[in-house]
């Protein structure tokens, strides 16, 4: 994969998305971001500076928009109807990452995945109508739930959150066996018992299908045996075998990693393109600033990693904003 051309547009943009092949800045009321040199326009006014994140539905048909380290987000329709607005507990939001991924359900309606009442406990929702389909006595692990992500099809839901030390972990969850019992979504190391094999805290994580690539800390950590990862460590770990398919150590970390097709991108400091099959280095941008984080838990600096970075799987292409420009990588 190599890159074809990048557009750059000098506006002040924070939550992107691609909503029909078009690029938008959700928090500052829905203003697009022509790349053909064309007048922006706005369908709304801005929504407030504590929103900085954005994520859309598979299907295109539900947009989310949240305040990272803080406790609200809106749900619109994909021509900036608002929905309704949601929420999670107050409890240490203003430390880490806000909890929500947007899903297809298996009867193809769009699904919401969030923490809305307790920091540990997750809840299956229709992003449309907020019906709930995880209603059920728990009883819930100390974890706390943040950059959720959802497998491609639809089956997997993945926490890559935090435990009190702070140690950032991750844990993967059958979403169809959650449908039918939510009391499956209670454990902190989700169905597999793939933290136990990881070892070392976990910097980002996403899914490549329904495999999940991972990315460690760079603190310290000795493995204590052949099979755990390594601090610096990007891997690939199949859900299908429960095992490492490949694993890499870098020479700094990958930091958080946002799926773009069958690869990923690693987002400390600038963005580095991977092959999801090897873990090889494709590309990178240097001159792009991601920022450094390598954590779920981010206080002050919520506008880093994947809070600057929207992915149009579609258009085989990416968004990058530092604030005040944006950068569009297009790939071939």
């Amino acid at each position: 994969m190599r890159e074809i051309h990048r557009e750059q547009v000098v506006t002040e943009a924070e939550a992107l998305v691609w909503v029909g092949g078009r690029l938008f800045d959700v928090a500052a009321g829905w203003r697009s971001v022509p790349l053909d040199g064309a007048p922006s326009s706005q369908r709304f006014g801005s929504y407030g500076p504590q929103f900085d994140a954005a994520t859309t539905s598979p299907l295109g048909d539900v947009v989310a928009l949240m305040a990272s380290t803080g406790t609200k987000a809106l749900l619109f329709t994909s021509d900036g109807e608002l929905i309704r607005e949601v929420d999670r507990s107050y409890y240490k939001a203003q430390a880490y990452r806000y909890p929500l991924a947007l899903f297809t359900l298996p009867d193809g309606r769009t699904g919401l995945a969030h923490c809305p009442e307790a920091y540990n406990r997750l809840e299956i929702e229709v992003a449309a109508t907020g019906e709930r389909l995880t209603a059920a006595d728990r009883d819930t692990t100390d974890v706390f739930h943040s950059r959720l992500a959802v497998s491609r099809g639809g089956r997997y839901l993945l926490s890559a959150g935090w435990v009190w030390h702070p140690w950032d972990c991750v844990a993967i969850y059958d979403l169809h066996r959650a449908l039918a019992d939510a009391t499956t979504l209670d454990s902190w190391h989700g169905t597999f018992d793939m933290p136990h094999q990881v070892g070392a805290e976990i910097s980002g994580a996403c899914f490549i299908d329904d495999d999940v690539v991972l990315s460690t800390s760079p603190e310290e950590h000795d493995p204590e045996g052949p099979e755990e990862l390594a601090s610096n460590a990007v891997a690939r770990w199949s859900t299908a075998t429960e095992s490492f398919t490949w694993r890499r150590r870098l020479d700094r970390t990958a930091g958080d990693l946002v799926s773009l097709g069958g690869d990923f991108l690693a987002l400390y400091e600038h963005p580095r393109l991977f092959d999801g099959s090897s873990g090889e280095l494709l590309a990178e941008w240097p001159d792009l600033s991601t920022g450094t984080a390598t954590s779920s838990i981010v206080w002050g600096e919520p506008f880093s990693g994947p809070a600057r970075i929207a992915v149009d799987e579609a258009g085989s292409r990416f968004a990058v904003t530092d604030g005040t420009k944006v950068t569009v990588i297009h790939l071939g």
